[in-house]
């Protein structure tokens, strides 16, 4: 694949919402650069959370704060800070079998986002914060540049209809990506 930028992307993004302007750089001084830069990280992270893809795939093993935190559970764990979505805690009888279940809340004071789970030294499945767009697969970058079209769009051009013109190109091309990533993997969410 050809070498691949968030200015790349975001260029990307001003040619699907016919900006008459591209960008050298996401901290230059120009209206297109401070409104990519300013929705590119949510355009990102909304396409990487909305598909368990193999390139963005991490499995960590949790750390424990807690045995029998709650009537439901035997073990509250601590939220992976660089997770973006939750996919599973993976079996200990192997891959074939069912991943187990789990829930994500807040602790008892309301301020870490938790995992519980009945599973002693879990180890969890997500979907990380990727920045790398050298790891990026194709699809997946042209998936990112629509979603950063429909958010740029408006403020832009002011023409509400790009925007949901954008909107429906990220959902057609999130979904082909997904297809063509699904190819290879194994979606392994709780049954």
């Amino acid at each position: 694949m050809p070498s691949i930028s968030k200015v790349k992307i975001s260029n990307m993004a001003l040619s699907h919402i016919g900006a008459r302007s591209t960008i050298e750089s996401m901290d230059e001084d120009s209206s297109e650069a401070n409104v990519c830069n300013l929705w590119y990280d949510w355009a990102r992270v909304q396409a990487l959370e909305a598909h368990n893809w193999d390139f963005g795939r991490k499995r960590v093993g949790l750390g424990l704060i807690e045995t029998d935190p709650t009537v439901n559970w035997l073990y509250r764990y601590g939220y992976p800070s660089d997770c973006v979505s939750t996919r599973y805690i993976e079996n200990p009888a192997g891959w074939e079998a069912d991943a187990l279940p789990f829930e994500v809340e807040l602790n008892s004071a309301g301020t870490l986002k938790t995992i519980l789970t009945d599973e002693e030294d879990a180890e969890m499945v997500y979907t990380m914060d990727l920045q790398s767009t050298a790891l990026f697969t194709p699809l997946f970058v042209d998936a990112i540049s629509w979603r950063l079209a429909a958010a740029i769009a408006f403020q832009l051009t002011g023409d509400g209809s790009i925007e949901e013109k954008a909107l429906n190109k990220f959902y057609l091309t999130l979904s082909s990506a997904a297809a063509r990533n699904a190819g290879g993997t194994v979606d392994r969410a709780p049954r």
